[in-house]
């Protein structure tokens, strides 16, 4: 015979190990068996209540399922009770045999005891079925009408349960749910306001008709704000906090997109707003979601500064918890709605104040935060706030926090300051003086592009060519035994570029914080050696530094013979590439190359893009007509994996590349002798070269500021198989979330994809984020085809794309 329920968690208790354990449930789990075939009605309920607490510590319990129901059909309360425990732990709505307890619900719904009405409402809140909810609705419904409160407040939770199942049946129960507001009872107050805010997320067209309750939720909310001490709702000195936020909440989606029912709802928002106490956490939460209502509906610009200033007041907050709230609000605000920050200029001043006041915590103490946490957000509403007036300010900021940010987060922070300063640079100097900055504090996590902006930028300037080539000179020489190997990378090449402007001074418009004294030729050619010897300098930094001695040979009047031993010091180098650069360098310092030399080391012209993407964005800005590849693309089938289209009616046409590919040689030389190249080449004017094979690209992807393009380059060792490297571009000022790409390829295509670089598009990033796609052609006769599918997040808001990438554009690849 089975033990009690007390002895069995004294036995299980008593156990020193698993094995010891599990021997115990296994042998009492075979008795609970032997009673329920016995069909032991005495004790059915004690071995359900066993078999509670074995489903508790993690062993099955599914063969009890049908005793549940036997119990629940007993007219006695306890085994009753019981018996709805069991089944609302031990059972779930994929249960089938919960169907069978439909017409046991039905008859307890209308039970005499409001008890046993109870437990089948809390059933029907736990477990409700769509079809047992069609079967129930009425009954659960006609509750609401009942006498007793705690009923009234069971039906109004049990029908959110059927209603979120059956959202079409909510506008026929919307006027009995209406009239709950009128009632006395807290519980059933909170549980048909909740009821209300169920409705309204599920049916829109509900709202219209629910509208009209407006001025009821204010009338009942100024009265709680006018009660006074209520001991039954009281938490900390304030009458009924749940009660007014699930109001709060609730006249937020009603006053949305509506100018009546805002109206309405002003002054008691700034009554809640100005009377509410921030000493207690209840208070704050009650403020916050006064704040968040507020901003959702058409408010006042007066209501919406106030709002605002309470999100300050919870900066001054100690309690970490509230500041990110803060934080996060602010956030919102400005991400979500900026066009309606824009409109109030107030709203935007009240914002930017709390970026630059003097209080002891605004936006910009945040970012010296101990937390984290605190301190990321604090840079995201940072980054937002930006704009051409607090520019200087908010980047110095960015540049200290950058200072002290983990290693994994400043690769992200370079970007958006970048992104920021090309935005809103005030002048030109200061945008150099910025990335010089920036390449000094955190070069390491640079992107590629940075270094480009940064290079691109000094190129185009002339009248800036000698203060950045003398800020650069001396950063890299007061920071070279730690220096970033980005800034080596520029200080080397604008040393290279415009190293004659060293050896003269540079006033700098009679700048007096940025007159440089002249520099001698041989501290010039000293640092570029210290460079050479450093253990930081790469392959790359030595071949940049060989150049730059040779164009410094061209450029300054002494120091050659210097240069050409250091150069030479490479003529027997393991690297292929410095040895080839020593080698050739040193043959065209000979004297009968001295006419070509001056030609061949000339300054570097302004560089001018061009890549699709800024060609394309160059049209669109000139308002001239583009065409994408998805423009006339086919339609893309809704499953991703749908590939009928691609492996049908396939004609074997593929879409002409744009013919904007430079052309290269492997020859070093063939850069410095343009007539030698083209002499070399004239003969094979239609094959590719590798570099065309390489710089192969599509745009595949092109809407809502987001751009995908493709660059393809087929291995050399085996003709079929096609590398892609799909680039990830977010043209916009908000950042996209949580994205993730997809692709699908017909069946004779063999595809391999790898992770991509990160998940997270920051705003205005150019190619940073990638992902490697290995293609392989088991059908040379047939096109490569591609479907690919594009999912992320702006603020709240999902965003799925489907297109159908044309076929790829391999005729420059024939073999």
């Amino acid at each position: 015979m089975s033990v009690k329920l007390r002895e069995l968690i004294r036995a299980v208790r008593a156990c020193k190990t698993a094995q010891e354990e599990r021997a115990v449930i296994a042998k009492e789990c075979a008795l609970i068996r032997t009673a329920f075939k016995d069909n032991a009605i005495a004790v059915r309920h004690r071995n359900v209540a066993k078999l509670l607490f074995i489903h508790m510590l993690g062993y099955p319990s599914h063969f009890g399922q049908m005793e549940c129901l036997k119990l629940i059909a007993s007219p006695n309360f306890p085994e009753k009770r019981i018996g709805y425990l069991a089944l609302m732990l031990l059972l779930d709505e994929r249960t089938e045999v919960l169907t069978l307890v439909t017409n046991s619900l039905k008859n307890d719904l209308q039970h005499e005891s409001q008890y046993v009405v109870g437990l089948a409402l809390t059933s029907v809140g736990n477990l409700a079925t769509a079809d047992m909810g069609r079967v129930l609705v009425a009954d659960v419904a006609s509750q609401l009408q009942s006498s007793n409160p705690y009923v009234r407040k069971k039906a109004a939770l049990a029908l959110i349960r059927i209603l979120k199942r059956i959202p079409e049946l909510s506008e026929d129960y919307v006027d009995g749910i209406i009239g709950l507001l009128k009632d006395r009872s807290h519980g059933v107050l909170i549980a048909a306001v909740q009821l209300i805010l169920e409705i309204v997320s599920l049916q829109s067209m509900a709202i219209e008709r629910i509208k009209r309750i407006v001025p009821s939720l204010v009338k009942m909310l100024r009265n709680l704000l006018n009660l006074g001490y209520s001991p039954e709702h009281d938490v900390a000195g304030i009458a009924d906090p749940f009660l007014q936020v699930k109001l709060l909440h609730l006249l937020a989606l009603l006053g949305q997109k509506s100018h009546e029912a805002s109206e309405l709802m002003n002054d008691i928002l700034a009554q809640v707003a100005t009377n509410t106490e921030t000493n207690r956490n209840a208070g704050n939460a009650i403020l916050y979601e006064c704040v968040k209502t507020v901003m959702m509906i058409e408010s006042e610009t007066g209501l919406k500064i106030l709002a605002i200033n309470i999100l300050g007041r919870f900066l001054l907050n100690r309690d970490n918890n509230i500041r990110y709230v803060a934080l996060n609000s602010l956030s919102r605000v400005v991400n979500d709605d900026m066009s309606a920050v824009q409109r109030h200029r107030e709203l935007t001043c009240q914002i930017t104040f709390l970026a630059k006041g003097n209080t002891g915590a605004t936006i910009l103490e945040c970012l010296k935060d101990p937390d984290v946490s605190i301190r990321q957000r604090a840079l995201e509403l940072t980054y937002q706030l930006v704009n051409s007036s607090n520019i200087q300010e908010l980047v110095r900021e960015m540049l200290n926090y950058l200072i002290v940010s983990a290693p994994e987060h400043k690769a992200a922070l370079c970007s958006r300051v970048s992104a920021v300063v090309k935005r809103f640079a005030p002048s030109p100097k200061w945008q150099i003086e910025t990335l010089i900055t920036m390449l000094s504090i955190a070069g390491n996590h640079c992107d590629d592009s940075i270094l480009c902006m940064t290079v691109d930028l000094v190129t185009r300037l002339s009248e800036l060519h000698a203060f950045a080539t003398h800020k650069l000179f001396r950063l890299l020489r007061g920071e070279l035994p730690r220096a970033q190997i980005a800034l080596m990378h520029v200080a080397v090449w604008c040393i290279g570029e415009y190293g004659d402007h060293l050896i003269v001074p540079s006033h700098n418009n009679g700048e007096s914080e940025h007159i440089y004294q002249a520099i001698p030729a041989n501290e010039v050619l000293g640092l570029l050696e210290a460079v050479l010897r450093s253990h930081l300098a790469t392959e790359l930094t030595k071949s940049y530094v060989l150049t730059t001695l040779m164009k410094l040979c061209n450029r300054l009047g002494e120091g050659k013979e210097e240069s050409i031993n250091l150069i030479a010091q490479y003529n027997s180098s393991l690297s292929l590439e410095l040895h080839q650069r020593s080698c050739e360098y040193k043959s065209l310092l000979d004297c009968k190359w001295g006419d070509m030399l001056p030609k061949t080391f000339a300054r570097t012209p302004a560089l001018q893009p061009s890549s699709s993407v800024e060609k394309t964005t160059d049209l669109q800005a000139a308002g001239q007509p583009t065409i994408t590849p998805q423009q006339n693309a086919p339609k893309a089938p809704s499953d991703l994996l749908d590939l009928n289209n691609l492996l049908d009616g396939t004609d074997g046409r593929c879409a002409k590349a744009p013919n904007n590919l430079s052309r290269t040689d492997t020859d070093l030389l063939s850069d410095i002798f343009p007539e030698a190249s083209s002499m070399i080449t004239q003969d094979n004017e239609e094959a590719p070269t590798r570099s065309q094979r390489a710089d192969l690209q599509i745009t595949a992807y092109d809407k809502d500021g987001l751009s995908i393009v493709m660059c393809i380059a087929r291995e050399h060792a085996d003709h079929r198989i096609v590398n892609v490297t799909c680039k990830f571009f977010n043209h916009t000022q908000r950042s996209l979330n949580k994205f993730i790409f997809q692709a699908a390829v017909p069946k004779y295509v063999a595809m391999e994809m790898m992770p991509a670089s990160a998940s997270f598009l920051p705003a205005n990033s150019l190619g940073r984020v990638t992902q490697k796609i290995s293609l392989k052609n088991t059908s040379p006769g047939k096109p490569l085809k591609m479907l690919i599918k594009v999912q992320y997040n702006v603020g709240d808001n999902l965003v799925i794309e489907q297109v159908q990438v044309p076929p790829f554009p391999l005729e420059h690849y024939s073999s």
